[in-house]
């Protein structure tokens, strides 16, 4: 008996250190044979069983929760974390049509308009106002906050004055708004941000959208070569206070620009560095090894350039 419970626990053991160390090449075969499989997302209401296709964010079921329910929700995060594909992803998951606004500077952006014909011309928002579906608001703290008290109104009472009268909102009438600041104002980062009063953000619940691991390793087919000096370039950057994005569009470019045989060193110049400053790139190359990435790393190697020297 004491025999078979340690030969079973080597053996469980044994498993599990295996399947990590290959788990890795695998998945990397698994892709280079088939390509990326896509993934199916379940999602269960009380009345249906709906399924959609493709990488989901990590904070994807607490939104989607929430805008079920009709809350409101401010998605905060930094540029290209992805938070309007999530938004996309709720509608599609709640079965409901999707309307889009970028940031509003001007009230008929939002409520329409009577033009000098006579005819109503409405919007995104009247469309989801009056037919149900979900309304996404980009670059929320971009809009002007007169704006925004219209959408305040619109939320609060269930019903709203457009220029052809009053209308009462479909009972699937939702509202997700996104921005990169937390409403409090510009920043060194995002200028041209409004303060957003308090009134406003009341109305919403806020949750912060970084950038998600599944969906990277899904963007460049799971090369952890890659995504590790992502990592390490965005710790890099944050402490040394350089501005500079590496978002998931980044991470795809040098993706598909290394199938094409580009030299590695130029894909890094024209989908990373983008005409950066060398005393900047001096700055994050010499401290993204004191974050602990390898000097062997190619997308490093790349990244210093033939004739650039630390």
């Amino acid at each position: 008996a004491i025999q078979k419970t340690i030969i079973d626990t080597v053996v469980g053991d044994g498993i599990d250190a295996i399947v990590e160390t290959i788990k890795p090449e695998l998945t990397k075969k698994l892709i280079e044979i088939y390509g990326v499989l896509p993934q199916i997302h379940e999602i269960k209401t009380p009345t249906e069983t709906r399924k959609i296709e493709g990488v989901t964010h990590e904070k994807f079921d607490e939104i989607l929760n929430m805008v079920n329910l009709g809350i409101p929700v401010f998605m905060t995060g930094k540029s290209g974390t992805g938070k309007n594909i999530i938004c996309k992803q709720v509608a599609d998951a709640l079965g409901f049509e999707f309307y889009f606004t970028n940031a509003v500077t001007q009230e008929y952006r939002l409520t329409g308009f009577i033009d000098a014909h006579g005819n109503y011309q409405k919007t995104q928002f009247y469309d989801a106002f009056t037919k149900g579906g979900v309304f996404f608001l980009d670059e929320m703290d971009a809009s002007v906050p007169e704006v925004l008290v219209i959408l305040n109104a619109a939320i609060a009472n269930g019903y709203f004055d457009f220029p052809i009268g009053r209308v009462e909102a479909h009972e699937n009438f939702r509202v997700i708004a996104a921005g990169n600041t937390v409403g409090k104002g510009a920043d060194n980062n995002y200028t041209g941000r409004y303060c957003i009063d308090a009134a406003s953000l009341d109305r919403f619940a806020l949750v912060e959208i970084d950038y998600s691991q599944k969906i990277e390793e899904n963007i460049c087919e799971n090369n952890v070569e890659l995504i590790n000096f992502v990592h390490k370039f965005r710790e890099t950057t944050d402490k040394c206070g350089i501005e500079c994005l590496c978002s998931y569009r980044t991470m795809q470019r040098i993706t598909l620009l290394e199938k094409t045989g580009m030299s590695l060193c130029d894909i890094m110049n024209v989908s990373l560095f983008k005409g950066m400053p060398i005393d900047d790139r001096n700055i994050i190359l010499e401290q993204i090894i004191d974050e602990g990435l390898s000097k062997d790393n190619k997308y490093y190697k790349a990244s210093k350039g033939p004739n650039f020297t630390l």
